[in-house]
């Protein structure tokens, strides 16, 4: 008892205390507005397209319909806390209308903040983060925890109910890698199904969620 004690706290001090480094995330579109004037044009051509980039470039890293969620109520001010910078190319502007190719970054900290205040789960990676190695015949899984310690207890749970081993690989903040046999994959994925995890194919692993 007192090493399952001593285990736990081990756990939610990794995955509490461990630091997300920043990373940037790029999208361009282009924009073509009409309005009253062309400073009201631009106006909504940059609102529009930063909406636009947000959703397309952060629906890699996160839950879709709970990030068109997140920016659906967000103000445009709100939205533009998370722009490190923007640059525009291709630029035409008449009386009413604006035209432009508009390209924004992404503050990968800013955006980690803005979607956990909005609870969408996401998986944005850390830059510098140490590469995962992944055994032979081995499969590795990202799993993203909203509640740390609380998650990755119950999907030990099912990964023991099972019968599968789970091998941990990376801890960083509320992400957790870590690795499964191609053998045992089929079987855990089914188990987390079952039990209300997410799990989608991402490059060349899994991610899921709850």
């Amino acid at each position: 008892m007192r090493m399952n004690k001593i285990f736990c706290v081990l756990g939610l001090c990794l995955l509490t205390s461990a630091a997300a480094l920043a990373v940037e995330v790029t999208g361009t579109t282009s924009v073509n507005v009409t309005s009253d004037t062309a400073a009201s044009a631009k106006t909504r051509a940059f609102n529009s397209a930063r909406r636009e980039v947000i959703l397309r470039e952060l629906g890699e890293y996160a839950d879709k319909k709970q990030l068109e969620t997140a920016v659906n109520d967000s103000s445009n001010d709100e939205l533009m806390n998370i722009i490190s910078s923007s640059s525009v190319a291709s630029e035409k502007v008449s009386d009413t209308t604006y035209t432009a190719n508009i390209s924004f970054v992404i503050d990968g900290d800013a955006a980690r903040k803005w979607m956990e205040k909005y609870s969408v789960q996401n998986w944005l990676p850390a830059t510098g983060a140490v590469a995962v190695v992944v055994p032979e015949n081995s499969i590795l899984i990202n799993a993203n925890l909203l509640r740390p310690m609380t998650d990755w207890m119950a999907l030990n749970a099912v990964a023991r109910s099972v019968n599968v081993d789970v091998a941990t690989r990376k801890i960083v903040g509320n992400m957790v890698s870590f690795t499964v046999t191609e053998k045992e994959f089929t079987k855990l994925s089914n188990a987390l199904k079952t039990n209300g995890w997410n799990v989608q194919k991402f490059d060349d692993g899994y991610k899921i969620w709850k």
